[in-house]
C-alpha cells in the first residue's frame, strides 16, 4: 500500500510541474499583453522620410518633368516671404504635396501667391500620420508659425494599418522579432514600423537616383490628351488589397483597430501643438468614392465591395473625426461640403486632385 502511494505521489510531480509552468507562461502573457496595450509605451519615436537633402530632383506632371529644390529638412522648396503677419503649417500626403501637378498648381503655392501669410508645406508623398508627427517634431523648433493645418485624407486610416508592402517588410524580420511581437505585439510594430520607414527612405533615395540619371524625353501631350483611361493602378491595387475601401472608411467596423491606432497619434500631435500654445484645424480630403459618383462606378466595376452611403452621406471615418474634433475642440474642415457630386476634380485616371480641386480648396481655405 504504501508502495502505491508512492507511485502515485511521484506520478503526481510531472503533472503539478507541467500545470505551474502553463499557469506561469498563461500569467506572463496575460501581463505582458496588459502592459502592451495600456498607456505605457517606451520612448519609441514614429519616424518619417523624406526627400535627400539640399538636392535638386526631377518631379512630373503627365510626363512632363520640372525641377524641386530640396531644403535642408527633405522638404520641397515653397515661395518664400519675409515679414509675414501670419505663419502656417501644413501635414499631408501626396493630396496636400500636390502629386502630378506643377508646383505652382499646388494649393499651398496657391496660398503662399495669393495670401500675405506664409504657408510651410512639409508634406511627404506616400506618408501617414505617424511619419507627419515625426516631421512635425523635427521643425517645429525651427519655424515660426501659430497653427497647424492637418490634412486627413480618405485613406489615412488604411495607410495607417497593415499595408501588403508593411506585411511583406515583416515577413522578412528575424524569428526572434516575430516571437516578442507575440508578446508585446504593439511594441514590436512601433519598432517595426520605424525600421520600415527608414527602408522606404532608402528605397526612395534609390529610385530618386536611378530617375535622375536618364535621358529625358518629353511627353506627346496631343496623345496622351486623347488617351482613355485604364484605370491600372486601381486595378492593381485590387489586386493586392481587396479590401482597401472598407479599410479606409469603416472605422467602427472593419477598421476599427486601426482607427484607434491613428486616433492616439491625433491626441499627440495636438497635445503637443497645444503644448507650443499653437493650434490645429483638421481639413478632411475625401476618398474619390466619397464625392465622384463615375470614380465610384469605377471601383465598383473593378470589383472592390461598395457601400452607397459612402457616397450619399458618411462614411464611419467622418462620423468618427466629426465626434473626435468635437471631443478635443478641434476645427474641422470636411471639403465634401464643395466636392460632393463634382466629376471634373480627379487627375485622369488617377486617384489624385487636378487644378480645378487645388484652385477650389485654396479658396476655401482663404475665408477659414
Amino acid at each position: 500500500m504504501k508502495k502505491d502511494n508512492d507511485q502515485s505521489a511521484f506520478s503526481s510531480k510531472p503533472v503539478k510541474f507541467v500545470f505551474y509552468l502553463l499557469l506561469s507562461f498563461f500569467g506572463l502573457f496575460f501581463a505582458f499583453r496588459i502592459m502592451d496595450s495600456s498607456s505605457f509605451y517606451l520612448d519609441f519615436p514614429y519616424g518619417h522620410f523624406h526627400f535627400p537633402l539640399g538636392r535638386q530632383i526631377p518631379f512630373f506632371k503627365e510626363g512632363e518633368r520640372e525641377f524641386g529644390e530640396i531644403d535642408q529638412f527633405g522638404f520641397r522648396k515653397g515661395s518664400v516671404k519675409k515679414n509675414t503677419k501670419c505663419n502656417y503649417l501644413l501635414l499631408g500626403d501626396s493630396q496636400t504635396f500636390g502629386s502630378g501637378l506643377f508646383w505652382k498648381d499646388s494649393f499651398p503655392e496657391i496660398l503662399n501667391r495669393e495670401t500675405d501669410c506664409r504657408w510651410f508645406n512639409i508634406s511627404i508623398p506616400g506618408s501617414t500620420l505617424e511619419n507627419q508627427f515625426s516631421m512635425y517634431q523635427k521643425v517645429s523648433s525651427h519655424l515660426e508659425f501659430s497653427h497647424v493645418y492637418l490634412f486627413v485624407y480618405g485613406n489615412d486610416i488604411y495607410e495607417t494599418g497593415d499595408t501588403p508592402d508593411y506585411l511583406h517588410f515583416v515577413n522578412h524580420k528575424k524569428w526572434y522579432v516575430h516571437f516578442l511581437s507575440f508578446f508585446f505585439p504593439e511594441h514590436t510594430r512601433l519598432y517595426l514600423k520605424k525600421k520600415y520607414f527608414e527602408s522606404i527612405q532608402k528605397r526612395m533615395e534609390s529610385e530618386l537616383e536611378r530617375v535622375s540619371i536618364q535621358p529625358y524625353q518629353a511627353p506627346n501631350l496631343k496623345k496622351r490628351k486623347d488617351e482613355i483611361a485604364d484605370y491600372l493602378p486601381l486595378k492593381t491595387l485590387f489586386q493586392i488589397s481587396p479590401t482597401y475601401l472598407s479599410s479606409s472608411l469603416d472605422t467602427k467596423t472593419y477598421a476599427k483597430v486601426n482607427f484607434d491606432r491613428w486616433k492616439k497619434i491625433l491626441l499627440e500631435l495636438n497635445y503637443k501643438i497645444l503644448d507650443q500654445g499653437k493650434h490645429l484645424t483638421i481639413v478632411y480630403i475625401p476618398l474619390e468614392v466619397e464625392f465622384d459618383k463615375s470614380r465610384y462606378d469605377v471601383y465598383q466595376g473593378i470589383g472592390f465591395v461598395m457601400n452607397p452611403k459612402w457616397l450619399e452621406s458618411d462614411s464611419e471615418l467622418v462620423e468618427d473625426l466629426v465626434q473626435v474634433s468635437a471631443e478635443n475642440q478641434i476645427p474641422f474642415v470636411d471639403m465634401r461640403s464643395w466636392m460632393r457630386y463634382r466629376t471634373d476634380l480627379l487627375q485622369k485616371g488617377d486617384i489624385h486632385l487636378n487644378e480645378v480641386a487645388t484652385r477650389l480648396i485654396a479658396d476655401i481655405l482663404k475665408n477659414k
